[in-house]
């Protein structure tokens, strides 16, 4: 292969290894997936000098943090021992009020959620002491660097305004494991038009995920969790097997309200990447089938009536939400405090929440070749399965 065309994993691997100090930390594993990217994006080239320049560096910054994370895990042993006790995880389709009931939920003082400065700049732990201010800066950099790539995400999810605290997706965290090719970590693979998910077993993506909220958790005295998933409903055996004492809370929305913001928000984000339109009405076959795919096995599975997934409509979140923040706890038999529904009474006044803050972008099925009455009768299962009718 000519590499003044392609990547080298090896020079990758070299470079990260310089630039975290963690010289042979990487496991055969982790070898094995990063050298499996590098691989797809090789298999999708030729690229330009530039090019290979921008996705290497990428690439190695992201390689060299998982690294940095296997370097502290062999220096405070004592992360391995952290217990990760009744986390709460947001599952359910994007776009269905899965941002907002993450987001009520860690205005709990007495919870962590993990964070984009978490996943630019998790090392050290946040328990080794105090975190140096430009770890914070320099993830805000990143995040703002994307946001300028692609501004218009703001107005399709506005919370990626939050910078360095916004909420992460644990899609996101699976990719610094290079399970999956999270757009945010990947985007200047200019022929990226779809993510890449390298880990068939869910367990392992699980696992490792563990893995990283241990790190954060170690030595700070927060031992409480809330963390989001979009996918998860896919993978419920992987995430009982990894958090067997989790609480998995599922909102529930009508497809036909959100799938044209989900194919419009997906063409957008990939057609920024490549710098290419793509066929928006192709988009919107493939990914209805895809989730009309994935939803015949969510519930042809049994596991979707397991008392540790908590079914929510919607509406019920949009119209009551502190009460919702009630049953929630409740199902853990754990208390709202004042605190802790004032803040979540402030985060829902503050004009800096709102969802309109860079406007309203007009989703129309008029572009996507297919009627939102088809969809409403494609997923019409669904909905009467959760009362949505």
């Amino acid at each position: 292969m000519n590499t003044e065309t392609h990547l080298s994993f090896d020079c990758i691997l070299t470079l990260a290894e310089r630039d975290s100090g963690a010289v042979g930390l990487a496991d055969e594993g982790l070898i094995s997936r990063a050298r499996a990217v590098v691989d797809w994006v090789n298999e999708r080239g030729p690229y330009g000098a530039s090019q290979l320049r921008a996705m290497q560096a990428q690439i190695k910054n992201l390689l060299a943090t998982r690294l940095r994370l296997a370097a502290d895990r062999q220096r405070y042993p004592a992360i391995a021992g952290e217990k990760i006790e009744r986390p709460i995880f947001i599952i359910g389709f994007a776009r269905a009020g899965t941002t907002l009931v993450h987001s009520l939920l860690a205005e709990d003082p007495g919870v962590y959620a993990p964070q984009s400065w978490h996943m630019y700049s998790p090392s050290p732990p946040p328990g080794a002491g105090p975190v140096a201010p430009e770890r914070i800066a320099y993830s805000q950099r990143m995040v703002e660097e994307w946001m300028n790539f692609c501004p218009g995400q703001k107005p399709m999810h506005p919370y990626i305004d939050k910078g360095a605290y916004q909420l992460c997706e644990d899609e996101e965290v699976i990719a610094l494991d290079f399970r999956t090719t999270y757009p945010y970590h990947f985007y200047k693979v200019p022929t990226m038009s779809s993510m890449l998910v390298l880990d068939p077993d869910p367990t392992g993506s699980f696992m490792f995920h563990r893995e990283f909220l241990q790190h954060l958790q170690w030595n700070t005295g927060v031992d409480r969790w809330v963390c989001k998933g979009p996918s998860h409903q896919g993978n419920l055996s992987g995430l009982f097997e990894a958090y067997p004492d989790a609480l998995c809370i599922w909102p529930h929305r009508p497809i036909g309200e959100i799938f044209a913001s989900i194919v419009t928000l997906t063409a957008m984000i990939y057609d920024t990447i490549t710098g290419e339109p793509s066929d928006i009405q192709s988009t919107a076959k493939m990914l209805a089938d895809g989730m009309r795919a994935g939803l015949d096995q969510v519930l042809a599975n049994d596991m979707i009536d397991d008392p540790r997934i908590m079914h929510l409509p919607f509406r019920e979140v949009t119209q009551d939400p502190i009460g919702v923040i009630r049953r929630i706890y409740g199902a853990q038999g754990r208390e709202v405090t004042a605190q802790f529904e004032s803040r979540v009474q402030a985060w829902l006044d503050a004009p800096e929440n709102a969802v309109d803050r860079y406007g309203r972008y007009p989703y129309s099925y008029d572009v996507l070749g297919l009627e939102r009455e088809g969809i409403e009768e494609l997923f019409a299962d669904y909905s009467k399965r959760f009362g949505l009718e």
